[in-house]
């Protein structure tokens, strides 16, 4: 992949090296950003995530995405990864909107296609390191919590901590 091919790219990460590299600067992180369908203020991508099919990944105000993560949108499905204002996202996260099909027990799973769904994750959320957010969760919830390896595969109501696999809600944030 030559320069221009990779800077043009629906997609970010260790193995594309110019992008890998640009993340470390900060005029970098503005080339980077623009890929995006829509990037607030402030938003850190720190070096080594993985972002594909960017143009289908929203970011808000304040957000910090950091080492390892892989955001997978998927673009030809129309399903979106929208991270809204002042989320953290711990390392080696993984957002992914895509599940395989598995139906047909005389098929291989490779030829049976995918199923995809949009996830948002609402304003104020946490998510621990080296949790996973599943195809199938639509919301991560405001001002909640995805406790560290966690595997979310429902949706988390707002102010609330989940935890374990599959993610369960452990605790309630409460006001005061």
């Amino acid at each position: 992949m030559n320069l221009l091919q990779q800077l043009t790219a629906k997609r970010i990460g260790p193995d594309i090296l110019v992008t890998h590299w640009l993340l470390h600067f900060k005029f970098g992180q503005k080339v980077i950003l623009k890929k995006l369908s829509r990037c607030g203020k402030n938003v850190w991508l720190r070096p080594n995530c993985i972002l594909v099919d960017m143009d289908s990944i929203e970011i808000g105000d304040n957000v910090v995405i950091r080492p390892g993560t892989q955001i997978y949108a998927n673009t030809s499905a129309k399903a979106k990864v929208i991270i809204e204002n002042n989320v953290l996202i711990a390392p080696n996260v993984v957002i992914n909107v895509d599940n395989h099909n598995y139906k047909n027990p005389d098929m291989p799973i490779i030829f049976q296609g995918i199923t995809s769904k949009s996830i948002t994750i609402k304003e104020g959320a946490w998510i621990g390191v080296n949790a996973v957010i599943l195809s199938g969760v639509s919301t991560i919830g405001k001002n909640s919590v995805v406790a560290a390896g966690a595997v979310v595969t429902k949706d988390v109501p707002d102010r609330c901590v989940v935890g374990g696999v599959p993610a369960k809600i452990i605790s309630m944030i409460r006001r005061g």
